[in-house]
């Protein structure tokens, strides 16, 4: 039953983007999407991270990274990596995190123009992150500021879903990507970098599905 709501609402949501009047926005209302009950290994993903200037509700998008696979496999070829613009006085935490100095940040792209070619990529598909909470408001909040149309978005969690396959682990650091990659003995990869922790959370979420039945659907993944 919470599948087949969680899959009305998200089409009820496509349905009124498809009458926003803008083309982008029409086009990925009109995508080909995935039924809940489609298996896991059929569905088309797209790995995303945003790398933030803080954890603020309001905090500036500074670099975006996504690539898109299937349980098949990763395409690297495809893969984008993307330094958004802010002008902004950045928290120096954040920067000593991912390393994107104001100097830096002040030459990237545009956000709307960051955001046009990812949600081309992001029709049709559905999004893998770690923590994917973040990513969806991010994708929320910056197409509502860009487009006036928060653009609805389906979502796998690998944290999530790392916490149904080996529940109850002890430890803050348990359940964070370096963590969860290290229990399936798949390397260790620099943190930080947008397109760097995309195609990590791509390859965690191929060594999970190896451990979930063959025939898994889509709908029984997807972020709750």
């Amino acid at each position: 039953m919470r599948e087949r709501i969680a899959d009305w609402r998200f089409r009820r949501r496509l349905a009124a983007l498809g009458k926003s009047g803008q083309e982008l926005l029409s086009a990925y209302a009109g995508a080909r999407w995935p039924a809940p009950d489609l298996p896991l290994r059929e569905a088309a993903l797209l790995a995303l991270d945003f790398e933030l200037d803080g954890l603020a509700r309001d905090a500036h998008v500074l670099q975006a990274g996504w690539l898109a696979f299937d349980t098949a496999g990763i395409a690297l070829e495809g893969a984008v990596s993307l330094d958004i613009r802010s002008a902004r006085r950045l928290d120096d935490g954040a920067v000593t995190v991912h390393g994107i100095g104001e100097e830096r940040a002040r030459e990237g792209q545009p956000l709307r123009q960051v955001l046009e070619p990812l949600v081309s990529a992001l029709s049709g598909r559905v999004l893998v992150a770690h923590g994917a909470a973040i990513e969806v408001e991010v994708i929320e909040r910056t197409t509502r500021a860009c487009f006036g149309e928060a653009l609805p978005v389906r979502a796998i969690c690998t944290l999530e879903l790392e916490r149904r396959l080996h529940p109850n682990l002890v430890g803050t650091d348990a359940y964070r990507l370096a963590s969860v990659r290290a229990r399936y003995s798949l390397p260790a990869y620099d943190q930080h970098d947008a397109l760097s922790d995309a195609l990590a959370a791509a390859e965690l979420l191929l060594a999970q599905a190896r451990r979930l039945p063959a025939d898994v659907r889509l709908g029984s993944v997807l972020r709750g």
